[in-house]
């Protein structure tokens, strides 16, 4: 449950004023001291003036530290600063003889209505001693809208989530520091970001033969394949299996879970897994999902399809070439190239990566946005004739909406019931194919040269598996089931059982539309960015498609 009102307004002039210029700070660099920035000035000023002179905190929020999200340990009674990664320690100061004031932060959450809304003063002040003192989870009764309900609340400041234990709704929330930065895991998130670019590309062509490598030809010895079957699933290696406070209490949840450690197992000798947690695009990822049954025998009733139109891909068709771009983008992973190709994800679906950890966003998701207009463009870009593009856009969003998929942000679509938008993308790479289409990597897709080892080999020891990776979605490997198998599971108990039946009713919009053979081909030269690669069909697919879920959950090769 969120709060029932509005807030009451804050009084003019912002709460976010400066610290005095009398308050600042320093670290010692050798024998020398060197001032901070003046916003993490500001920053220790205000954790100095909420936990006290003999106080601890840890936080990421130093400015020098957005690219990797380091959490820092800030010892006031020490006057230290810790790199709680490299273990390193700097002595800091505070100048100024003026008396700590503690800055007021301002907590909002994401409402029915799409927009963020302030918490009250007293819960703002009690989710930000939680946070500065780095209680995540941190799970709490006394909110003020829960009078009278005694509903437990589970606050996680890593993702920025709130979930009602009771009703199971998740809700996004944000922070905004002293100093004027916020701090979200939601707003303008991948997946929104991938829908701002559809479009782009539909009047882009280009040399597909650049793009599709062929035939896949399998090449692990066995000895590695039984050594890796030893081991067992990649979550569970030197990892306990926990799910979390949120997931754990959650019976729709627990299933979810349990079935994809169960695929692990089944998958770990063969393939390498890695999860990518999204929710605004969730129906541009079913329509691309259905478009590729109709026209390239994507098994669309197991997983939604990130990235299906190809034209980026033949600029950057595999990590390694991503990897060569990565250093001329300013705006790192956020960048409209790497949103045309790539995927954030995370090795483990137990561990507790820094960004995204699968068992903190699963139920509510990874972004806010609105996305007026986006599925038209998708549509237009898959060779639905300009006539019936409107027409066949509204009526997929109505059949979503009666599936109990979440369409809040899309004219025309609702929130799901249990507001819960989040869904989860479980996917197999052949380990062969690993080191060619995926790389280590930390936040905002930073190169993570240390499990480079390379990350195939990485991923085959006996070790705690953690930590972010980006992947190059190319269709050529990721529409295979030779190459690839992906599955998807949904926060809504709902949409989760009703997918299945979903996907065939929207295939069934579809393949009218895309019936004739002329049609099926413009809709390939527009996917493709160009002429469709020698092995393409212009046959319809969706029947070959077919395949049994026993079938298909197996680690076997067959098609």
């Amino acid at each position: 449950m969120a709060p029932k009102k509005k807030a009451a307004a804050e009084p003019k002039g912002s709460p976010l004023k400066k610290a005095k210029k009398n308050a600042s700070w320093e670290w010692k660099d050798g024998t020398s001291w060197k001032a901070y920035a003046e916003e993490d000035s500001q920053l220790l000023e205000h954790l100095y003036a909420t936990v006290g002179e003999k106080g601890k905190v840890i936080t990421t929020e130093f400015s020098f530290n957005q690219e990797h999200q380091t959490k820092y340990e800030l010892n006031f009674a020490k006057m230290s600063q810790t790199n709680l990664e490299s273990k390193k320690s700097r002595t800091i100061r505070r100048k100024g003889d003026a008396a700590a004031v503690v800055k007021k932060a301002v907590w909002e959450w994401w409402s029915d209505s799409d927009e963020w809304e302030p918490f009250k003063d007293v819960d703002g002040q009690l989710l930000e001693k939680a946070y500065v003192a780095g209680e995540t989870p941190f799970s709490t009764k006394k909110l003020s809208w829960n009078e009278g309900y005694d509903s437990l609340y589970i606050f996680d400041f890593t993702v920025m989530t709130q979930v009602n234990c009771d009703s199971k709704t998740s809700r996004k929330i944000q922070r905004t520091a002293a100093g004027g930065s916020k701090l979200f895991g939601h707003k303008d998130g991948e997946d929104d970001g991938y829908a701002g670019a559809v479009g782009f590309l539909s009047e882009k062509v280009g040399d597909t033969k650049v793009m599709f490598a062929g035939k896949f030809e399998p090449s692990l010895t066995p000895a590695l394949v039984a050594e890796q079957k030893k081991l067992g699933a990649q979550s569970l290696r030197k990892q306990k299996k926990d799910y979390g406070p949120i997931v754990s209490k959650d019976e729709h949840g627990r299933k979810c879970f349990d079935e994809m450690l169960k695929n692990e197992k089944e998958f770990c000798g063969e393939w390498v897994v890695f999860y990518h947690s999204y929710s605004s695009a969730a129906l541009l990822y079913e329509v691309q999902a259905a478009v590729a049954s109709v026209l390239f025998r994507f098994k669309a009733e197991f997983a939604a399809l990130p990235r299906l139109l190809c034209a980026p891909f033949h600029h950057i068709p595999t990590a390694k070439r991503m990897l060569e771009e990565f250093p001329k983008w300013k705006d790192q992973d956020h960048n409209q190239a790497f949103r045309l190709v790539g995927l954030c994800g995370t090795s483990s679906l137990l561990a507790h990566d820094s960004e995204a950890p699968a068992k903190s966003v699963f139920l509510a998701g990874y972004s806010v946005g609105p996305l007026k207009g986006v599925l038209e463009k998708l549509l237009g870009s898959c060779g639905v004739p300009a006539g019936k593009v409107k027409a066949l856009a509204a009526d997929i969003i109505k059949l979503a909406v009666k599936s109990g998929l979440d369409c809040s942000g899309i004219p025309g679509g609702k929130k799901c019931k249990s507001g819960r938008s989040g869904h989860m993308l479980q996917i197999f790479l052949r380990r062969e194919l690993c080191d060619q289409y995926v790389y280590p990597s930390f936040p905002f897709g930073m190169p993570d040269k240390k499990r480079d080892k390379p990350l195939s080999k990485y991923l085959t020891q006996d070790v705690a598996i953690e930590g972010q990776v980006r992947i190059t979605l190319n269709p050529d490997v990721f529409l295979r089931a030779t190459t690839a198998r992906m599955f998807t599971f949904s926060a809504d108990p709902t949409f989760n059982e009703n997918r299945p039946d979903f996907q065939e009713e929207l295939k069934s919009r579809l393949e009218p539309i895309l019936g004739s053979e002329a049609v099926r081909r413009k809709a390939a030269k527009g996917i493709f960015g160009g002429d469709p690669p020698d092995w393409w069909s212009a046959e319809d697919q969706s029947d070959m498609a077919k395949m049994s879920k026993g079938r298909y959950a197996s680690s076997s090769l067959d098609e």
